[in-house]
C-alpha cells in the first residue's frame, strides 16, 4: 500500500513558514501597522448586546424568516453536466420552497458552467427573498446567506455559446425589487456570511493612512489579532467599488447607481467563536446614500447598534450563529445520495432518458 503519510510530514515540515503565515499573531515588518489599525477598529460589544448573548436579557421579539439555497451538479456519461437547485424560505408564516433544473452540453466552457450554477441557486433565493419581505410585517427581519455586496458586482452578463443569458439581469431586477419592498415595509434584511475572503475593511484602512498595501483579507486581519474576543468591526458603507472590470462596469449602470449602498461588518458574538460577516442596505441604519454616491467609506460603530441586538437574539452559540440560517441550512441542503438516487432518477424518467451518471461519478456509489 503506498505510504503517503511521510511525504506528506516531509512537505509540512518544508513549507511550515509559508503555510503558518496566514494564521501567525505575531505582525512581521508593515504588518504592525495593520495590526494596530485593526484593534483601533475591533469594538467590544455593547451590554445589551452581550447580555442578549449570555441570555441574561431578553431580546425584542421580532417576526422573522429566513431565506437559504442549496446546488448540486452531476456530470452525465455524454459529456453533459445537470444541475439541480432548491431554495428553502423558513419562519413567519411557515414555509416555502422553490426548485430550477438545468443541463448544459459538454462544449460549454467549465468556469460559465460554474458561474451559471451559482446564478441559478442565487436567482431562486432572492425570488423567494423578495416575496418573503411582502409577508413580514413593519419592524421584521429577514435573513439571508451570503455577502450581498460580493453578489452584486457578479451579476455582469453571461454568455454561453453566443446566447446572452438572461438570468443576471432578473436577479439584479429581484434585488431591486427586494429593496424596494424592504424599504417600504420598514424590513431589515440583513446578509449573513460564514466565511469571506474579500478585503475592504483591510483595504479601506491602508488606503486612508498611507502606509503602503498588504494583500490580507478582513477575515485573516480578524482571526489573528483580534485574539478572539468577542466584538464588531468598524462599519464600512460601500458603494461602486468593483472588484473586476466587469463588476465595476456593471455599478456605473444608472438603474444600480441608484440602489441604496451597503453596510458592511464583521461580528463575533462569543469569545473564540468564528466571526461572520454581515451585509446590510443602508436605510436599515437610517442611512440615504445609494451606490452611485461613494466607492467606500467608514460609519461610525453606533450606526448598527439595532442590528447588533437583532443578531444577538437570533444567536444559538458557537455551532449556532444564526438560528433561522442554521435551521434552513439544515432543511435545504442537497445532499448527494439524495441527487444520485432520487432527482437524477425522476429526471430522466419525466424527460423519458437514460441519464447515465460518468465514470467520476459512478465511482463513488
Amino acid at each position: 500500500m503506498p505510504n503517503f503519510v511521510d511525504r506528506l510530514t516531509t512537505q509540512v515540515d518544508q513549507k511550515k513558514s509559508d503555510l503558518l503565515a496566514s494564521f501567525s499573531k505575531v505582525a512581521y515588518g508593515q504588518e504592525e501597522a495593520l495590526r494596530r489599525l485593526c484593534l483601533a477598529n475591533w469594538h467590544p460589544l455593547p451590554p445589551s448586546v452581550a447580555a442578549i448573548c449570555q441570555r441574561q436579557a431578553a431580546p425584542r421579539p421580532r417576526p422573522a424568516c429566513a431565506v437559504d439555497g442549496s446546488l448540486r451538479r452531476v456530470n452525465l456519461v455524454n459529456g453533459a453536466t445537470l444541475m439541480v437547485a432548491q431554495a428553502l424560505l423558513l419562519g413567519e408564516g411557515g414555509e416555502e420552497t422553490r426548485v430550477d433544473v438545468d443541463i448544459r452540453r459538454g462544449n460549454v466552457p467549465r468556469a460559465s458552467l460554474e458561474r451559471l450554477a451559482d446564478l441559478l441557486q442565487q436567482s431562486l433565493e432572492v425570488g423567494l427573498a423578495r416575496d418573503g419581505a411582502t409577508r413580514l410585517p413593519p419592524g421584521g427581519v429577514l435573513f439571508l446567506d451570503g455577502a450581498l455586496y460580493g453578489q452584486l458586482p457578479q451579476l455582469y452578463p453571461l454568455t454561453i455559446e453566443g446566447v446572452r443569458e438572461p438570468l443576471p439581469e432578473d436577479i439584479l431586477a429581484a434585488y431591486r425589487e427586494l429593496f424596494d419592498t424592504c424599504r417600504a415595509r420598514d424590513v431589515r434584511l440583513l446578509s449573513i456570511a460564514k466565511t469571506s475572503r474579500e478585503a475592504l475593511l483591510s483595504d479601506l484602512l491602508q488606503r486612508r493612512t498611507g502606509n503602503g498595501h498588504l494583500d490580507i483579507s478582513d477575515s485573516e486581519m480578524i482571526y489573528r489579532w483580534t485574539d478572539g474576543q468577542a466584538g464588531y468591526s468598524t462599519p464600512v458603507l460601500l458603494g461602486k467599488r468593483g472588484f473586476t472590470r466587469g463588476s465595476r462596469e456593471l455599478l456605473q449602470r444608472e438603474d444600480l447607481q441608484h440602489a441604496p449602498a451597503i453596510v458592511s461588518f464583521f461580528v463575533r458574538l462569543c469569545d473564540f467563536d468564528d466571526a461572520v460577516r454581515v451585509d446590510l442596505p443602508a436605510f436599515c441604519v437610517g442611512r440615504a446614500e445609494r451606490l452611485g454616491d461613494l466607492e467606500d467609506d467608514l460609519l461610525d460603530a453606533s450606526a448598527v447598534g439595532e442590528i447588533l441586538e437583532i443578531l444577538a437574539a437570533d444567536y444559538g452559540g458557537l455551532e449556532v450563529y444564526n438560528a433561522l440560517l442554521y435551521a434552513a441550512d439544515r432543511e435545504v441542503r442537497l445532499e448527494r445520495s439524495m441527487m444520485h438516487e432520487v432527482y437524477v432518477r425522476l429526471i430522466a424518467q419525466r424527460l423519458g432518458v437514460e441519464l447515465r451518471l460518468d465514470r467520476s461519478e459512478r465511482r463513488f456509489e
